[in-house]
C-alpha cells in the first residue's frame, strides 16, 4: 500500500519507516497546541450557543488551523528500504604467445596437478606413486599451458565459475600486448568440434605479455562500481609494459585485490644463446676474440655442439658441457676480406626435453676495415705509465703512432721516425689524425694557433682527444683553455690528493657495458685486475660534466656525494673526449702480465677513433648504441648535426630515416629530440619488431654531408626469450594486493571459501511527501505528481557490502552514494526526469531540499 501511494520501487522492501515535518516537530507540536487554544478562546465566550455546537465549532476550527499547520509543515515520510545485488569480479586469461608452451611434466607432483586440471583424475585423489606418474605422463601428453588454465575454468569438479557465479557478476578478459572483453571459456576455431557459431577465441599467439598493462585497464572499466577484485590467470613472464608489481600496489589502495594463478612450470629445460661479446668493426688480420654468452637449466653436464657460422657458412664448431646458469664460450675469428660486413651466428641444435628452439641461437654483424689509425701521443716527463703504454702502442699493427716528448732529448726527433720535434701548425698535417693523446704537459706549450687546431680536429673532423692527468700540469693548466672546454669533467684548483693506499678504481653501471672497462668475461675477475691500480696520486677535479659519461669512479662513502670520474667521455661536436685521471693504470700488470692493461688502452683507443674511421666525421654524423638488436629491443638512434662552420644546429627536434635493406619501400622516420645538455646532439628510438638488415640515414638533401648508420635484428620475438614461468612476480602482485596467490588444481576448494561473502545490500532513504500540499491532496508519487514543484521527492541511495570478517576492508571501498530527483511534470503534460549523478566522498545522506 505504501510503495503504491508514494511509488516506490516494488523490487525493494521497506524495512522502517516513520513520519516527519519539513519544519521540525518541535515547532509542528507548538503550532498545534496554539491553534488548539486559539479555538478554544474564540468560542469559549459565546454565550447564545450551546455547549455542543460550541464544542463542534472549536473542533472544526482547530481542525481547520491543524490542516492549514499541516500543508505549512509539508510532512513527509522517512523510508529505509533495502536491495541485494551483487558486486563484479574480473577473471583475465594470459593469450600471449609463452602461454601456448608445452611444459615437459617429469615429476609426480606436476603430473598430478595437470591431470587433476584436465580431469583424468578426482580432486580428491590420493597422491600419485611414480610408477603411476610416469604411466599417466604417457597419457596425458604435453598440455599446453593455455589448454590447463580453460580446462581449470571449465572443470565440472571445480566448478569454480559456477561458485564465484553465486556471489558476484564476473566480468572476463583475455589480454596479451592488448585487453580485450572475451570469455576464456570461449572455444578456440581450431579445435576439434569447435561450434562455428559460437563466439571464438584466438590462440595463444600474442607477441607480448603486458600483465601490468592488462590488470590497470580492467580495473579502471570499473571504475566507480563495486569491485571485489580480480582473478589472473598466466605465467606471470612479464617482458614488457607496466609492472605487475607495481600495479599491484596502485590497487592496494584502491582496494581492489588480485587473485593470480601461475600456469606452467617455473624452470622448464631450455638452452638460450643469449648474446656475442664482440667488437662491431675490426681491422683486417685481427686477431678477435668473439665471447657467446649461454643460459641452461635442466641440462647440467650435458655436452652439446656450438656451432659457428661466417655469413651462414660453418666456420668452427666446438663441444660444450652445459651448466645450470650463465656460461661462456669463446672462438678466436681473424677475418680475411678487405672489408665489409661479416654475420658472425652461433647456434646449439634443439635437445631432447627442450621446450622451444627458437632462442638457441644468435647473431652479431662486424665491419671490416683495413686502414690504420693515426695516433700522436703527446707527453712531458716521461713516466711509468708512458714507458708501458708506449709498447702497447707500438705492439698494436692497427696503430701508425707517433711521439711528441715536451721534454726530454730534443735529439730524437732528428733519430727516429717515431718521433717529431714539436706541434705542427699546417692544418693538412695536424688534421690528419684520429687521436692525440695529451699527457703531462702545460697548457702553455701550445700557441693559439696550435690550440685551435686541436679544437678543430674533433669538434669538426671527428677526431678524438684523451687526456691523460699527471701531477704538474694536466688537468689543472687547461681551467681556461679551449681545451679544457672539450674535456668531460670540470677541472677543479689545482693540487693533487691520495685517496688512500686501498683505495682502487670501481666500475660503474656504464663501464660493465662499455668494451673498454669491461676487461673479463667474468666480472670477479675484472674487479680483481682493478683492485690491483692503487696508491693511486690523483687531480682535484669538480666531477664530470652534464652529458658525460663515467665509466671508472672512486668508491663512494655515501650516496650524497659526487661521483669522482676516474675515466669518463663525452661528445664534443663530431668527435669524443676522454679523460683519464689517474697515470698509475700500469698497476694493473702485477701478477698478469701486459695482458689487461693493454687490452684496456687498446679497447679505449679503438672505441674512440672508429667513429672517425667510418665516415662519421661529416656535418652530420649517425650512430646506433649497438649494432644487433632482437625483436622487442629499444633501438636507439643518436645524430649530431652541425652546420657548414661546424657549429651546432640547435632545433627542437631532427628526422632521420630507417630503412630495411634492399627493400626501399620500408622506409620509415625517426623524429628525435634535442637533448638539452649538448647543443646539436637529437636522439630517438625505434621499436625493433620485424627481423632483417636496417640503415639509418638522412633525409635525402642532407645525403651529401652525412654518414649512414647500419644494424641488424634478429629473429628471437620478446615473447619467446623468457620461457618460465615466473612465480615470484605472481606471489608478489597478490600478496602486495592485498589478495592471495592459488595453484590450477586447488581454485576449486580455496578459491570460493577464501572469497565468500555475502550479497551487498544496496540500502536507500526514500523522503515521499504525502498528505494535503498547498496545489491539493495528494502523494508524491512521480506518476501522479501534480504541476509546479509540488510533487518534488527526493531519494538517497547507500550501497552497503556485507562481508566476511577476512575481506571487511574491501566493503569500505565498495561503498558509494548518488541522489536521484524526479520533478513534476511540466505544463503541457510532458514528464520530465531528472538524475543528477554523484558520488561524495564521506556523507552517506542527504537532506531534501527545503521548499
Amino acid at each position: 500500500m505504501l510503495n503504491k501511494l508514494l511509488g516506490l520501487d516494488p523490487s525493494q522492501e521497506i524495512d522502517k519507516w516513520d513520519l516527519a515535518f519539513r519544519g521540525g516537530s518541535l515547532i509542528g507540536l507548538l503550532l498545534i497546541v496554539a491553534a488548539i487554544s486559539f479555538a478554544i478562546f474564540l468560542y469559549r465566550g459565546e454565550q447564545l450557543v450551546t455547549n455542543r455546537r460550541r464544542i463542534t465549532m472549536i473542533a472544526l476550527q482547530g481542525a481547520a488551523l491543524l490542516t492549514l499547520i499541516l500543508v505549512l509543515m509539508q510532512p513527509y515520510a522517512r523510508i529505509k528500504m533495502s536491495k541485494e545485488s551483487k558486486s563484479s569480479m574480473i577473471v583475465m586469461l594470459d593469450t600471449s604467445r609463452s602461454m601456448s608452451i608445452e611444459d615437459p611434466r617429469t615429476s609426480a607432483e606436476d603430473v598430478e596437478e595437470a591431470s587433476k586440471v584436465l580431469g583424468k583424475r578426482a580432486l580428491d585423489a590420493p597422491a600419485l606413486g611414480s610408477d603411476d606418474a610416469r604411466n599417466l605422463q604417457q597419457e596425458l601428453g604435453s598440455a599446453r599451458r593455455i589448454d590447463l588454465a580453460r580446462a581449470a575454468l571449465a572443470n565440472e569438479d571445480m566448478k569454480l565459475l559456477d561458485q564465484l557465479e553465486e556471489n558476484y557478476e564476473l566480468r572476463f578478459f583475455t589480454f596479451d600486448s592488448q585487453l580485450r572483453g572475451e570469455d576464456p571459456r570461449a572455444t578456440p576455431e581450431s579445435a576439434p568440434g569447435a561450434d562455428p557459431e559460437s563466439a571464438s577465441l584466438p590462440v595463444a599467439e600474442g607477441t607480448s605479455s603486458q600483465i601490468g598493462n592488462a590488470i590497470e585497464d580492467a580495473v579502471d572499466r570499473f571504475s566507480g562500481q563495486p569491485l571485489a577484485g580480480a582473478v589472473v590467470i598466466s605465467d606471470f613472464a612479464w617482458v614488457e609494459g607496466k609492472d605487475p608489481v607495481e600495479v599491484a600496489r596502485r590497487l592496494k589502495e584502491r582496494r581492489v585485490p588480485l587473485y593470480t594463478v601461475p600456469v606452467g612450470l617455473p624452470a622448464p629445460p631450455d638452452i638460450h644463446v643469449r648474446g656475442v661479446i664482440a667488437p662491431e668493426v675490426v681491422f683486417k688480420g685481427d686477431r678477435v676474440p668473439l665471447r657467446v654468452k649461454i643460459e641452461s637449466r635442466g641440462f647440467a653436464g650435458k655436452a652439446v655442439q656450438l656451432y659457428f657460422r661466417v655469413n651462414e657458412d660453418e666456420k668452427e664448431s666446438k663441444q660444450v658441457t652445459l651448466k645450470d646458469g650463465v656460461q661462456f664460450e669463446e672462438f678466436m675469428f681473424i677475418p680475411e676480406e678487405e672489408s665489409g660486413t661479416l654475420e658472425l651466428s652461433f647456434e646449439i641444435n634443439l635437445q631432447e626435453g627442450e621446450i622451444s628452439e627458437v632462442n638457441n641461437s644468435t647473431s652479431h654483424n662486424v665491419r671490416i676495415l683495413d686502414e690504420k689509425i693515426k695516433v700522436l701521443y703527446i707527453e712531458g716527463m716521461p713516466r711509468w705509465e708512458f714507458r708501458y703504454l708506449r709498447w702497447v702502442l707500438l705492439r698494436d699493427p692497427r696503430l701508425q703512432v707517433q711521439f711528441l716528448m715536451t721534454q726530454g732529448d730534443p735529439a730524437l726527433a732528428a733519430s727516429s721516425p717515431l718521433h717529431i720535434g714539436r706541434f705542427p701548425e699546417d692544418p693538412k698535417v695536424a688534421l690528419q689524425y684520429d687521436l692525440i693523446i695529451l699527457g703531462d704537459v702545460a697548457s702553455s706549450y701550445f700557441n693559439a694557433a696550435q690550440t685551435q687546431l686541436i679544437e678543430k680536429l674533433v669538434r669538426e673532423r671527428g677526431g678524438s682527444l684523451l687526456m691523460l692527468a699527471g701531477p704538474m700540469a694536466a688537468p689543472s693548466t687547461y681551467r681556461d683553455n679551449p681545451i679544457g672546454d672539450l674535456l668531460p669533467i670540470n677541472i677543479g684548483t689545482g693540487g693533487t690528493f691520495n685517496p688512500g693506499i686501498n683505495v682502487s678504481p670501481e666500475v660503474t653501471e656504464d663501464g660493465q657495458k662499455s668494451l673498454a672497462t669491461s676487461l673479463s668475461l667474468a666480472p670477479d675477475v675484472s674487479a680483481r685486475i682493478w683492485r690491483n691500480v692503487k696508491f693511486m696520486s690523483l687531480p682535484q677535479i669538480a666531477g664530470a660534466k652534464s652529458g658525460a659519461t663515467t665509466l671508472l669512479r672512486l668508491p663512494k662513502t655515501n650516496e650524497v656525494d659526487a661521483d669522482y670520474p676516474l675515466v669518463a667521455w663525452h661528445r664534443y661536436g663530431t668527435g669524443k673526449s676522454l679523460f683519464v685521471a689517474t697515470e698509475d693504470l700500469w698497476r694493473m700488470r702485477l701478477e698478469v702480465g701486459d695482458r689487461f692493461h693493454a687490452r684496456f688502452w687498446g679497447q679505449t683507443i679503438q672505441f674512440l677513433t672508429l667513429s672517425r674511421l667510418l665516415g662519421a666525421n661529416k656535418q652530420i654524423s649517425i650512430e646506433t648504441d649497438r649494432s644487433s638488436y632482437s625483436a622487442g629491443d629499444q633501438v636507439r638512434v643518436f645524430a649530431n648535426v652541425l652546420t657548414e662552420s661546424f657549429e651546432p644546429v640547435e632545433r627542437e627536434s631532427y628526422e632521420v630515416v630507417l630503412e630495411e635493406k634492399d627493400n626501399p619501400d620500408s622506409s620509415t622516420t625517426i623524429e628525435m629530440t634535442a637533448v638539452e645538455s649538448t647543443p646539436g646532439l637529437y636522439t630517438g628510438s625505434y621499436l625493433a619488431s620485424k627481423d632483417g638488415n636496417f640503415e639509418v640515414s638522412t633525409q635525402p638533401e642532407d645525403a651529401d654531408i652525412s654518414n649512414t648508420a647500419e644494424f641488424s635484428i634478429s629473429t628471437v620475438e620478446i615473447e619467446d626469450r623468457e620461457t618460465s614461468m615466473q612465480p615470484e612476480v605472481a606471489r608478489q602482485a597478490a600478496e602486495i594486493s592485498g589478495g592471495r596467490q592459488l595453484s590450477l588444481a586447488g581454485l576449486g576448494n580455496f578459491l570460493p571459501a577464501f572469497l565468500q561473502r555475502k550479497p551487498l545490500i544496496a540500502s536507500s532513504r526514500s523522503r515521499g511527501n504525502f498528505g494535503i500540499h498547498p496545489c491539493g491532496l495528494s502523494s508524491s508519487s512521480p506518476s501522479r505528481a501534480p504541476s509546479g514543484s509540488c510533487g518534488a521527492r527526493t531519494t538517497s541511495y547507500k550501497i552497503e557490502s556485507n562481508h566476511s570478517p577476512t575481506d571487511q576492508t574491501h566493503g569500505r571501498r565498495t561503498r558509494q552514494q548518488y541522489r536521484r530527483q524526479t520533478a513534476a511534470s511540466p505544463p503541457g503534460g510532458a514528464k520530465v526526469v531528472q538524475y543528477p549523478w554523484s558520488f561524495p566522498a564521506h556523507s552517506m545522506a542527504h537532506r531534501p531540499p527545503r521548499r
